[in-house]
């Protein structure tokens, strides 16, 4: 079964009692990670007991087809359950996990992690389909999702955060789970508990980080400004930043201009959706976010984002990752600029 996002906390810490196979995949390994551990934790504490779980990898069982089903059929020496991790998992495991499915164990568990995989694979199908197993998918944080996160973790400190501080934050962190949860982790140390945040000490700690960058390339291409991009991209290759962080950086923007292009349908000008966005846009950002949306349409913003994926798929393909993000910032370039 397909586990919906808004069911998907209830998943983690209260799954259903006939759970066999869980999955989790998509673009954002660090969020895979935490949410595997997660419901990894709700059958075995310490998931480094080699007594309660067993850790496999997609190579391995790819090189023993028997592995997967002997090691579910492994009874626990302690607990009730044996947790079976296997990380890296592909569609060439699909008919080893549908053994496993159409014998299935009652003393076992299985957690599986993919990047590779995707709604159209034969593995995701499969698990879709049965009662007894889960697909969580795991994509680049939104922003709300990240405003979620950072009111978790201050609240947790009893800490308060300033409006413009909050703003800030959001707009600049990355789509990585766990890269976000450190920096905001790092803040609260900063603030201590029951402290305040302010622009002032997001700006210290975030300001030079690669999510800067990104925001700056992400920017000039949405500009349609080519002189502006090669710069900021040349800089950012510079800095070593990650081509793929700049294309996820797009992908979130675009999402954003396009919630704000449905606001503006509503009857809102563009300045009016921008100041009554949620989580609010910081305030430096408001006039460049203001002015993209006069020249990006609903239609335009989609043929954007479709080009970021199709540019993140060719990473995937062999092509190198800087080579398809110039050409992929390049194309939004040049379609910001036609339409101005």
């Amino acid at each position: 079964m397909k586990i919906a996002a808004r069911d998907t906390d209830r998943f983690l810490t209260s799954p259903p009692a006939n759970l066999l196979v869980a999955l989790f995949y998509g673009q954002d390994q660090g969020l895979i990670s935490e949410r595997s551990k997660t419901l990894s934790r709700q059958y075995v504490a310490d998931l480094k007991d080699p007594f309660s779980v067993t850790e496999l990898s997609g190579d391995s069982i790819n090189a023993d087809p028997t592995l997967l089903y002997d090691s579910a059929a492994a009874i626990p020496a302690m607990g009730e359950k044996r947790l079976v991790r296997v990380s890296n998992i592909t569609d060439t495991a699909t008919d080893q996990v549908k053994r496993l499915i159409d014998h299935a164990f009652d003393h076992c568990i299985i957690v599986m992690t993919s990047e590779s995989v995707n709604t159209r694979s034969k593995l995701v199908k499969l698990l879709d389909a049965s009662p007894i197993a889960g697909t969580i998918g795991c994509y680049p944080d939104e922003e709300r999702q990240l405003a979620a996160l950072a009111k978790e973790i201050f609240s947790f400190h009893n800490i308060r955060v300033d409006s413009n501080a909050m703003s800030w934050m959001i707009s600049h962190l990355g789509s990585d789970r766990l890269m976000s949860r450190s920096e905001l982790e790092k803040l609260a140390v900063m603030a201590g508990p029951g402290g305040q945040i302010t622009l002032e000490m997001v700006v210290a700690a975030l300001g030079d980080s690669a999510q800067i960058a990104t925001s700056h390339v992400v920017s000039a291409a949405a500009s349609g400004d080519m002189r502006s991009l090669g710069d900021q991209f040349d800089r950012a290759m510079i800095d070593a930043i990650a081509p793929e962080a700049i294309l996820r950086a797009g992908m979130s923007y675009f999402l954003r201009l396009f919630r704000l292009n449905g606001m503006m349908e509503t009857g809102l000008n563009p300045s009016e959706a921008v100041s009554q966005h949620k989580p609010p846009i910081f305030f430096n950002e408001k006039a460049i976010v203001t002015r993209h949306l006069t020249h990006w349409s609903s239609q335009n913003i989609i043929k954007a984002i479709d080009r970021l994926s199709q540019a993140e798929e060719q990473t995937r393909q062999g092509i190198p990752a800087a080579t398809s993000t110039a050409q992929a910032m390049l194309a939004i370039s040049q379609m910001a600029g036609q339409k101005r």
